[in-house]
């Protein structure tokens, strides 16, 4: 500890000046009366220690303290509580003694380390649990997860207890390296093949159109079937659509089914697979699976002109075909021109052209919506005579990077938070070098970020007007967004939603209703039902005032009332977690025009994914830990741990050393110190007559 001022340590010889000034002055006078001079000594003593006191906080003096922390090795632990590992045999056994082991080991190691428990499922969640109902087991996603929360703490080593059966996620042998501790494994489920029949997956078109014929295709897998001749059947409405027997010449075989099946019935149509066998199998669970196709009555024709080719046409091409509701035509300016065929949506790409002296808005039907691409290929002059709601402002027609920065208060629709947080994440785009000017009735999406310095130019802003639709991307190389999706996330799918969210804005005709509600019709079981809802005034402002209510039934025609939130200016309403099966919902809204209502369905698809696989893979628990310098133990030896664990000489505590300042002038003992030196002083002038 050390005592720091601002000024030249002689200032301290002012703070005694003036206390002995404060003290001469007041007692000088009296050096020759009748007082005790042991009394007026006193007086001067306690008069100058306060003033020199008060005088030597004015100097804002600090103390410096060296705070010693002792950081223990932190050791996570985690479950596996997923449905696969109380599937086998002794499932009633890891149900009774599994948790309470761990708790036991936790405690045995709470005397040197800190213990952080988890349970894995579809996400990580922290403490025990015991209901080992999670559908999805991702371990990848524990390991992320402790990068995570232990990035720049000590954490010593990792304790997973799994069977290590994962369906989600990537492989945990590589997720593991980013942590670059030691991995212990307990080793759970059984490993044995019994006789089984299993289907390990189905391929089908998530969306097919009303009377298209559709294929699909099931890989079936025999275990110990060798010779013996299994049934299967797809029944949509309780009627085999599709039937086929077939046999394993091997204990282990996969066998490939594919057929053809035919939309005859619009909607979210279901289907079910299921396999005769026998009926001596050990798991009879895995024998059937439904799954589900959403039939649509009619495309959404795109048409994406361009003139010369680049690999943002590729990027929005396969977003958008990524869905099955659109059917893209690439077209060259000349090639539309001729085609003489109209589209729902028309995506011109960094046209009007310097190349060339196209004007998009001849070849523009009436009220079609149009998305424009900007980019250094734009002739800017000619962008800005369309009238589309922005204007570009760019003497030197030069391109600079900005990175997008999403507009919460956009309303046209609405994205989730994970949505929202990567796009703020993703690259930037080359815009143009000027100014933007907007009209009054455009609804921006992205913000430009420039450096960082946040703007209210629109990188992506949309121009409705009763004539027409408009979008403007005011920028290029958006492919790079695809690129940085699946980077982030191992697929494309938040850009492949954003940009076929903004097509089908464009698309659909405008809705004259004021009230409008958003909620994915398909969901999977696990996933909460989360609704947005938007009212609009007749100006066409944005308000929640009134209280919009939902009512949501399921088959048997049990309702469920809600109300919804009020969000800023909208709704927003999470109903929770269903049961799987379909939903229909009546949300409601009055106004003092009237009374406005939606009506739509939902699907929650069920996941048995857990109960398709229950042989335990033990040799990638061993690939894991043998590689990350740990060990895999059975259930029964558990405790085991603890000793391997003290045993280790590289598991120590941290010692941080911070340094701590604190102002004396605002201590209160200081403040107390000075308040008795003048109150004593008080009291002896009082006591002695003065």
């Amino acid at each position: 500890m050390s005592l720091l001022i601002e000024y030249p340590l002689w200032f301290l010889l002012f703070c005694f000046l003036n206390g002995a000034a404060f003290s001469f002055g007041l007692y000088y006078r009296r050096r020759n009366t009748s007082e005790n001079f042991i009394v007026l000594a006193g007086l001067v003593l306690l008069r100058f220690l306060s003033v020199s006191l008060i005088t030597f906080l004015l100097l804002t003096p600090l103390i410096r303290r060296t705070i010693r922390q002792l950081e223990k090795p932190v050791i996570a632990i985690g479950l596996d509580g997923s449905q696969s590992v109380v599937s086998s045999a002794d499932s009633a056994e890891v149900r009774k003694s599994l948790v309470n082991d761990l708790r036991n080991l936790s405690h045995e190691l709470s005397d040197r380390y800190e213990v952080a428990l988890y349970t894995i499922g579809r996400n990580v969640s922290p403490g025990l649990q015991k209901d080992f109902s999670a559908k999805h087991t991702d371990i990848s996603g524990f390991f992320d997860e402790l990068q995570s929360r232990y990035a720049n703490r000590n954490l010593g080593a990792v304790i997973i207890a799994t069977d290590g059966i994962y369906n989600k996620g990537t492989n945990p042998y590589y997720a593991a390296q980013k942590l670059n501790v030691p991995v212990y494994s307990i080793a759970l489920g059984d490993t044995s093949l019994h006789r089984d029949v299993l289907i390990r997956s189905v391929s089908v078109s998530k969306q097919v159109y009303l009377g298209d014929q559709f294929p699909f295709e099931i890989i079936a897998e025999l275990d110990k079937y060798t010779g013996r001749e299994v049934r299967l059947s797809v029944l949509h409405s309780g009627e085999a659509v599709f039937t086929k027997a077939f046999s394993a010449y091997g204990d282990h075989e996969f066998i490939r089914v594919g057929g053809i099946l035919e939309a005859k019935e619009k909607g979210i149509q279901k289907y079910t697979i299921e396999i005769e066998t026998p009926g001596d199998e050990f798991n009879m669970g895995n024998n059937k699976r439904d799954f589900y196709v959403e039939v649509v009555e009619s495309r959404i024709r795109v048409a994406l002109a361009y003139e010369s080719p680049h690999p943002d046409i590729a990027a929005i091409v396969n977003a958008l075909q990524s869905s099955a509701k659109f059917e893209v035509t690439q077209l060259r300016p000349a090639e539309l021109q001729s085609k003489q065929r109209t589209y729902d949506l028309y995506i011109f790409y960094q046209i009007p052209s310097t190349a060339g002296l196209f004007d998009p808005s001849k070849l523009l039907p009436g009220g079609s919506p149009v998305l424009y691409i900007i980019g250094s290929q734009t002739d800017l002059a000619g962008f800005n005579r369309l009238k589309t709601g922005l204007v570009i402002n760019s003497r030197r027609n030069t391109m600079t990077d900005i990175q997008p920065i999403l507009n919460p208060d956009f309303t046209l629709f609405s994205f989730n938070r994970e949505t929202a947080l990567a796009i703020s994440e993703f690259p930037p785009l080359q815009c143009p070098a000027g100014t933007f000017e907007t009209a009054g009735l455009t609804d921006v999406l992205c913000y430009q970020n420039i450096g960082n310095m946040s703007t209210k130019f629109p990188l992506i802003l949309f121009y409705d007007m009763p004539e027409r639709k408009t979008c403007i991307i005011a920028g290029e190389n958006i492919w790079r967004w695809r690129i940085a999706d699946y980077i982030q996330k191992s697929d494309f799918r938040i850009f492949d939603e954003m940009i076929s969210r903004i097509a089908q804005y464009l698309s659909v005709k405008n809705d004259s209703c004021p009230f409008r509600v958003e909620v994915k019709a398909q969901l999977e079981e696990g996933d909460p039902i989360k609704f947005d809802a938007f009212l609009f005034n007749p100006s066409h402002e944005l308000i929640n005032d009134p209280d919009v209510f939902l009512e949501l039934k399921n088959e048997e025609g049990k309702s469920y009332p809600y109300s919804f939130t009020r969000n800023e200016k909208a709704y927003y309403l999470n109903a929770g977690y269903f049961p799987a099966g379909n939903y229909t919902y009546e949300a409601s809204v009055k106004t003092a025009q009237a009374l406005y209502k939606k009506q739509g369905r939902i699907s929650i698809i069920p996941l048995d994914i857990e109960l398709v696989n229950l042989v335990a893979d033990h040799a990638l628990l061993q690939q894991i830990s043998s590689k990350y310098e740990g060990k895999v133990v059975s259930r029964k030896d558990i405790l085991s741990l603890a000793q391997l664990l003290k045993k280790r000489g590289d598991l120590k505590s941290i010692i941080h050393l911070q340094r701590k300042y604190i102002e004396l002038a605002g201590e209160w003992w200081l403040f107390l110190l000075v308040l008795l030196l003048l109150s004593a002083e008080w009291a002896i002038r009082k006591r002695s007559g003065m």
